[in-house]
């Protein structure tokens, strides 16, 4: 009976959906810079997720750099990262600096790669040199 209860305890407490294994960990790829995604399972649909993209300062001009954190709702196929812009300004007139929301789509292909889209309002999360946007791949990729 012990056993019973101890082994359904451990299954009730490590049982992640499939795609919840697949998908969460450490991605890096490139696109409007040399862009970087954890992704970390907290409950059901729910990941915490850090987005960082950076462009190295060169012969050719100066570097980009930014980053973004919070929550987002994943399925298999992906979802939408909004975060709230803090200097949104609701008498203001709308613009890429005056935002409510930052919006990146994820998109997890059948190729195994994520697809990040910057949407609209994140300029205040970087520079204007780089963004969001790119294709990752995920570190345990070829193993």
């Amino acid at each position: 009976m012990i056993r019973t209860l101890l082994l359904a305890a451990v299954l009730t407490t490590t049982a992640l959906p499939a795609f919840a294994q697949e998908h969460q960990g450490h991605w890096f790829g490139e696109g409007e810079g040399n862009i970087t995604a954890d992704l970390t399972h907290v409950e059901n649909d729910i990941y915490k997720i850090s987005l960082s993209t950076i462009v190295p300062i060169s012969d050719q001009g100066g570097g980009c750099a930014g980053g973004i954190d919070g929550e987002v709702l994943l399925d298999k196929k992906g979802g939408n990262f909004f975060v709230e812009n803090e200097d949104y300004d609701p008498k203001g007139e709308s613009s890429p600096l005056n935002a409510r929301y930052c919006e990146i789509g994820l998109t997890f292909n059948e190729d195994g790669t994520l697809t990040t889209e910057e949407r609209s309002g994140c300029l205040y999360y970087h520079g204007a040199a780089c963004g969001f946007s790119g294709t990752l791949e995920h570190d345990a990729a070829g193993l």
